[in-house]
This record gives structure tokens, sequence and C-alpha cells, in this order.
């Protein structure tokens, strides 16, 4: 599939569960970062 490979050349040949819905078509690598920035960094907005 080549969505793994732009995520195993992204992370230099390593996978992360947490891209899996990227690979699945689920989600968009922005939404990803975009909720992992909500999450980590404080970015986002509270719900």
């Amino acid at each position: 599939m080549e969505r793994i490979q732009i995520v195993k050349d992204a992370l230099e040949g390593e996978y992360d569960e947490f891209y899996d819905d990227y690979v699945s078509g689920k989600k968009e690598l922005s939404e990803l970062n975009r909720e992992y920035s909500e999450q980590f960094a404080g970015t986002g907005q509270e719900d």
C-alpha cells in the first residue's frame, strides 16, 4: 500500500499504529497531526 510506504518513509522505516486511520483511509495526515497537537501540545480548543 502506498500510504504505508509514505508513513515508513517519513518515520525512517518504522511504522507506528498512530497512523492506522491514515493507512486505512479513514483520516488524512493533516487530521491526525491536528488531533495530536490538540491532545499533546495544548493547541486545540477545549470541548
